[in-house]
């Protein structure tokens, strides 16, 4: 199925449905995600997507992206990390993270440390740097002009060049300390799905 590894499809299973040659993910009671090599629809909604969380206090390792699919495709291509799936979560925010859904997912999972898996491209290092900053209770802002970033960051500012944004460099600049591990694709490409299907002949 789409290339993904038989332990990945097997772990993540009971968290899709397959109709259609797509994948859909359910976030909430009524807002979907569907994936095929051809499409991908990525919801922008307050809900979120959970897989293997039912034992939220056991959970060592959270895995957030803006999609399930990238989160599949991560795991397919790391499945290294399966060794003790029980000890894994995953969560898929949607094209547009919120404080309140960060805010939720921190309440759920009280031990876990947060792996961030968004795109390589600025949106993406942006997005890791906003729910670093919200995990910690803080507030920012973000806004591009002319090839920098400002960064408002509790109403301080602060610039940087779009091509050397990260959450690291955030993170020395504001002297925010979230704590959290990144993942990004080799081989200079944006998302895991696209490293994904770099592998896979559809």
């Amino acid at each position: 199925m789409f290339g993904l590894k038989p332990e990945v499809i097997k772990l993540f299973t009971p968290f899709f449905q397959y109709a259609d040659g797509r994948l859909m993910f359910q976030y909430g009671n009524e807002v979907v995600e569907s994936w095929a090599p051809e499409w991908h629809h990525v919801p922008s909604t307050s809900e979120f997507w959970l897989a293997n969380a039912d034992h939220p206090n056991l959970i060592s390792d959270l895995y957030i992206s803006y999609s399930a699919a990238e989160l599949l495709c991560f795991i397919s291509q790391r499945a290294f990390l399966l060794k003790f799936p029980e000890q894994l979560a995953f969560a898929a925010v949607g094209l547009l993270p919120s404080t309140a859904q960060v805010e939720a997912l921190k309440s759920t999972f009280p031990l876990a440390r947060w792996h961030l898996i968004f795109d390589a491209n600025l949106v993406g290092r942006i997005a890791d740097a906003a729910i670093a900053t919200w995990f910690k209770g803080r507030s920012v802002s973000f806004q591009i002009m002319n090839e920098q970033v400002k960064i408002t960051y509790c109403n301080k500012p602060f610039m940087v060049d779009c091509e050397v944004f990260s959450l690291s460099r955030f993170e020395r600049l504001t002297g925010l300390r979230a704590g959290m591990r990144t993942h990004k694709p080799l081989r200079g490409l944006s998302s895991f799905i696209e490293l994904q299907f770099a592998n896979y002949d559809t």
